[in-house]
């Protein structure tokens, strides 16, 4: 049977870490990447038994890509700290290691929690590539996590739970922040203003509100949705900003985001 090793970033995130690390047990090795928590989201991480290694946020790909050079295991599994493992999921990772696995990764189930309620409508069953062979895995340094395999990816059946957030607010300034620092780090790289995407974001609400049925998980798919506009809107009104210098990047883009 081949082996396992689960890669988690944290940065203050002792509300979710127990949860995540207890669904990932079965797990061969536990390796927490820690962008220097101010809370006890390190003393808990290693009271559940994971390799804890502090590391200065660099981005996710980034930390990721970190992450995955201290794995010593067959296969790498990434999962979010306010992520969690079902046992269907786990039961079906475990069959891949038995058998050895046909492809070199695999695409997992992941249904986000939001406002008291799981999202079932909207397109929010996203389909995340988050398991793979540790020597056929690449994670560019991105701030959005972009894994790329040598080789093929299937799917896996099984769900990966996401609790995006747990009240309004923290979803809002969490979202506001990481919209900031993308529209820096784009900024950087020549990106510019563009009405278009403003325009084209607005449509993605009304796809996934109305085509994709969003108004039936009530005024949480109504917020789920529409707030993937308003992340776009802040982040073309921050490109402009800069564009206008009427302010200067902050580097942001190198903050974690919690």
């Amino acid at each position: 049977m081949e082996t396992i090793s689960a890669i988690v970033l944290t940065r203050n995130e002792e509300k979710n870490i127990a949860r995540c690390l207890q669904s990932l047990r079965w797990a061969d090795e536990i390796i927490v990447i820690d962008s220097e928590s101010t809370d006890h989201t390190r003393e808990i991480a290693e009271a559940e038994g994971a390799r804890v290694i502090v590391h200065q946020w660099q981005g996710a790909g980034a930390q990721y890509a970190f992450g995955i050079a201290q794995a010593t295991c067959d296969w790498v599994m990434v999962v979010d700290a306010d992520e969690e493992v079902t046992p269907e999921l786990k039961g079906n990772i475990t069959n891949v290691l038995q058998i050895g696995g046909r492809h070199s990764g695999y695409y997992l189930t992941r249904q986000n929690f939001a406002l008291g309620r799981w999202l079932r409508h909207g397109g929010w069953q996203e389909q995340v590539l988050r398991l793979f062979r540790r020597g056929s895995v690449e994670s560019p340094p991105t701030l959005h996590p972009r894994f790329k395999v040598a080789g093929t990816a299937g799917k896996l059946d099984g769900i990966l739970r996401h609790y995006m957030a747990q009240d309004f607010l923290e979803w809002w300034f969490r979202s506001m922040r990481l919209a900031r620092s993308e529209a820096e780090g784009d900024f950087t790289r020549g990106e510019r203003f563009s009405g278009f995407e403003l325009i084209s974001a607005f449509w993605k609400f009304l796809r996934r509100y109305t085509f994709k049925f969003g108004f039936l998980d009530g005024a949480a798919g109504f917020y789920a949705c529409f707030q993937r506009f308003l992340y776009i809107a802040v982040k073309e009104a921050c490109l402009l900003e800069l564009q206008l210098s009427l302010r200067k990047p902050s580097g942001a883009e190198k903050i974690p985001f919690k």
